[in-house]
C-alpha cells in the first residue's frame, strides 16, 4: 500500500482498496514520503479513522513522548487478545492521551485517587483483569509510577471502546452544557480555547467534562483526595475561581451539583490552558517585534 500523508515518524495514513486508514509503527514514517510504498511487516497497527480523528491524534503525536502511544497500543493488542474482541479505533487516541496526562501529573505530585476501585472491578471484571496487566507492564516499560488506581481509569477507557452509543438526547445535552462550560473559560482567560494551538488541552478538558457529565449518571470515578485539593487551590487560586464559576453555571443552569474534589481536577484542567495561553500570547508578541 502507497502512503498518503506522514503524520509522524510513527504514524502515516495510507490508502488500501480505495479507503483511507491510519497505519502506526515504530518509525514507519521516518526518511518516508507521499507515494512511498509500505511494506506489511513495518505496520504494527492499521485502523479506520475519520478526518476529526487524524487530525487528533496527528496533534496529539507531535505533543507527547512517543513512548505512550506504543505503550497504549500494546495495552490494546493485549485487550483485544484477552476479550476475543476488536475495539474502536479512537480508543488508541484516548489511551494514549491518558497515559501521558497522568504521567505529567505524577511528575508534578499530583496523584489522581480511585475511591470507587472496587465497584470497578465488579462491574467490568474482563476490563480490569487487562487492566491490572496494563499498569504492570507500564510500570517496567515506561519507568513511570503508575498507582493501582491506574487500573480503574484503564478499565473504564477499555469499557468505553466496547459499549454502544448512549441516547441521542442526552449527548445533545451534553454537547451543550459542555459548550457553555468551554465558552466561560475562554471569557475567564481571554483566549481561543480552538485555536490550534490549544488542541491537545482543548481535547483535555472537553474529555474530560464529558466524563464528568457522565458521573452524574452513574457514580463518581475520579477523585482527589482533601490535600490534594488544598493543595490545587493555593498553587492555582486564579483557575480554582473559575472551576468555581463553573459549579455556579451547572447549578443554576443545569442543577448539577460539582464537588470540591471536582473543582480541584477541573482546576488543573484550567491551569493548564491558562499557560498555555499566557505562552501563546508571548509567542505572537515576540513575532510582532
Amino acid at each position: 500500500m502507497k502512503i498518503k500523508k506522514i503524520l509522524n515518524q510513527n504514524a502515516v495514513l495510507v490508502e488500501e482498496n480505495g479507503e483511507e486508514k491510519v497505519a502506526i509503527g515504530k518509525g514507519i514514517g521516518f526518511n518516508k514520503k507521499r507515494n512511498d510504498l509500505l511494506l506489511p511487516h513495518e505496520i504494527e497497527r492499521i485502523f479506520v479513522l475519520e478526518a476529526e480523528g487524524q487530525m487528533k491524534l496527528q496533534s496529539l503525536l507531535n505533543q507527547i513522548d512517543e513512548k505512550y502511544l506504543f505503550a497504549a497500543e500494546k495495552i490494546i493488542d493485549h485487550a483485544e487478545n484477552i476479550l476475543m474482541e476488536t475495539l474502536n479505533e479512537h480508543v488508541l487516541i484516548a489511551l494514549t492521551d491518558h497515559l501521558a496526562f497522568a504521567a505529567e501529573n505524577l511528575k508534578n505530585g499530583i496523584i489522581i485517587r480511585n475511591k470507587l476501585l472496587p465497584e470497578i472491578e465488579v462491574l467490568y471484571p474482563e476490563e480490569f483483569q487487562v487492566a491490572q496487566w496494563a499498569v504492570g507492564y507500564l510500570v517496567q516499560t515506561l519507568d513511570v509510577p503508575y498507582t493501582y488506581d491506574e487500573a480503574g481509569y484503564i478499565a473504564i477507557h477499555l469499557h468505553s471502546a466496547r459499549a454502544g452509543e448512549r441516547s441521542k438526547h442526552q449527548s445533545i445535552r451534553e454537547v451543550t452544557i459542555v459548550s457553555e462550560i468551554v465558552r466561560l473559560i475562554e471569557q475567564e482567560l481571554a483566549i481561543d480555547l480552538r485555536a490550534k494551538t490549544m488542541a491537545l488541552n482543548y481535547t483535555r478538558l472537553v474529555n474530560h467534562l464529558r466524563l464528568l457529565l457522565q458521573r452524574y449518571h452513574n457514580q463518581q470515578y475520579a477523585t482527589l483526595d482533601d490535600e490534594i485539593v488544598q493543595m490545587v487551590k493555593m498553587k492555582y487560586p486564579a483557575s480554582f475561581e473559575i472551576a468555581k464559576k463553573i459549579r455556579v453555571l451547572l447549578l443554576k443552569t443545569y442543577q448539577l451539583s460539582t464537588t470540591s474534589e471536582e473543582l480541584g481536577y477541573l482546576a488543573i484542567h484550567i491551569e493548564r490552558l491558562r499557560l498555555a495561553g499566557q505562552e501563546r500570547k508571548s509567542q505572537k508578541e515576540s513575532e510582532e517585534l
